[in-house]
C-alpha cells in the first residue's frame, strides 16, 4: 500500500496577466515508510503541488485538476474542506517553510498543539461523571501529550515553554514546534516544505536530524520539498527533479547522485559544493527560470541547455520509464551520456 499516490496533477491560475500553468499533469508515488524528496529551483511548482496533496488551494482562484489522489489507498480527491479537516493533522500534516506565520501569534504554543489532540480524539483518560469533568479530562490529557510532543523535538524546559507565544521562541525552536505539531497524530504521510528556510546552518542539520530521527521512529512517510540537493542526500530514498511544473527526472537517491541523466540535474548537482573538489568551481545554470505565463516552447529547458537540439525547442520530451525504473524526460540524454564516458 502507498502512502501517497497523485497521478496526472494540474495546477492553474487564471490572473488578468495570462494563465499560470503551476504544475503540468505530474505522477508522485511514495511508498510507506519512505523518505520522497521533490527539488527544484524556486518557482518551478514544488509548494504548490504540496499544497494541491493538502488540498489547502483556494478554488478559485486556483484551478486544480487530478486523475487520482489517493492517501493510504483512501480516495479524498473529491473531499471537500470540511472533511478534509478530518484528515489534515490524523492522516496527512505539514510543516510549513514559514514558522512564524504559519503558528497563531496571539495563542500560546503549547494551547495550539492541544488543539490537533482534542479535534481528532488521540486521547487516552479516565473518565468522571459529568460532561464538565469529561472536558476537564480532555484538556489535562492534551497538555501532557503536548509537552510529551515538545520534548521529542529537543525542546528543553517543555513545561515552561508551553506557555511561549511564537515571538517569544527562536526561529529553530519555532520549526520544532510545526514538527512537533506534524508528527502529533503520527500521520501516515507528513510534507515537508522548505523545512529549514532563514535558519542558520547548525539549526538546519538539527531540525533535518530531528525530521529523519522521527520519521524513521514513528514509520512514517515524507515528502520533502526543497531547491537544496545537498540536503535530501542523507534523507530522501528517492527523488523527483521538478522543472517548470514538470518532472524531468526522478530516480532513486544513490543513482541520482551517482549517475544524473537530465541536464537540469547535472546543472543542480554542480551548485553543490563540495570537499573533494579541488577546482573549487561551481556550475553555473545560464539564464534564470522561465515565467510560468510565457514558457519556451518544445522542452521548457532548452533555452538554458548546452546539448538541445532543434527537436528539443520544438517538441515537448515525454517521460520515459527506464528499465531500471527511474524516469528521465529528455530527447538526448542517451548521447549524453556517451559523451561522458
Amino acid at each position: 500500500m502507498k502512502a501517497l499516490e497523485v497521478k496526472n496533477l494540474k495546477v492553474v491560475f487564471p490572473t488578468e496577466a495570462g494563465i499560470v500553468r503551476a504544475v503540468e499533469g505530474i505522477d508522485i508515488e511514495i511508498e510507506q515508510g519512505q523518505c520522497a524528496a521533490i527539488v527544484g529551483e524556486s518557482g518551478c511548482g514544488k509548494s504548490v503541488t504540496s499544497l494541491a496533496v493538502m488540498k489547502l488551494l483556494s478554488t478559485p482562484p486556483a484551478i486544480v485538476r487530478v486523475d487520482k489522489l489517493e492517501l493510504g489507498g483512501v480516495d479524498i480527491k473529491n473531499l471537500n474542506d470540511k472533511q478534509m479537516q478530518k484528515v489534515r493533522g490524523k492522516d496527512i500534516s505539514m510543516v510549513f517553510q514559514d514558522a512564524l506565520t504559519a503558528l497563531n501569534p496571539v495563542m500560546p504554543i503549547g494551547k495550539q498543539i492541544d488543539e490537533i489532540f482534542l479535534a481528532h480524539g488521540k486521547l487516552n483518560f479516565q473518565a468522571k461523571e459529568g460532561e464538565e469533568n469529561k472536558r476537564i479530562n480532555l484538556k489535562k490529557e492534551a497538555k501532557k501529550r503536548t509537552i510529551e510532543a515538545l520534548k521529542l523535538v529537543g525542546i528543553s524546559d517543555a513545561e515552561l515553554r508551553y506557555r511561549a507565544y511564537p515571538h517569544q521562541l527562536s526561529g529553530g525552536m519555532r520549526q520544532r514546534v510545526l514538527i512537533a505539531m506534524a508528527f502529533a497524530c503520527n500521520p501516515n504521510l507528513i510534507i515537508a516544505d522548505e523545512p529549514t528556510t532563514a535558519l542558520d546552518v547548525t539549526i538546519q542539520a538539527q531540525v533535518l536530524d530531528i525530521l529523519k530521527e522521527l520519521q524513521i521512529k514513528q514509520k512514517t512517510s515524507l515528502m520533502l520539498i526543497t531547491h537544496d540537493l545537498s540536503i535530501v542526500m542523507s534523507m530522501a530514498d528517492e527523488i523527483y527533479v521538478m522543472y517548470c511544473g514538470k518532472i524531468v527526472e526522478r530516480a532513486k537517491t544513490r543513482d541520482l547522485f551517482v549517475q544524473p541523466l537530465h541536464p537540469y540535474t547535472m546543472g543542480l548537482l554542480g551548485s553543490i559544493a563540495r570537499l573533494d573538489d579541488e577546482r573549487g568551481r561551481f556550475v553555473q545554470i545560464p539564464l534564470s527560470l522561465p515565467s510560468p505565463m510565457r514558457k519556451p516552447s518544445g522542452c521548457y529547458f532548452h533555452p538554458r541547455c548546452s546539448f538541445a537540439t532543434e527537436k528539443c525547442k520544438e517538441d515537448m520530451p515525454p517521460l520515459e520509464k527506464l528499465d531500471d525504473g527511474r524516469c528521465i524526460r529528455c530527447w538526448n540524454y542517451r548521447e549524453i551520456q556517451n559523451a561522458k564516458k
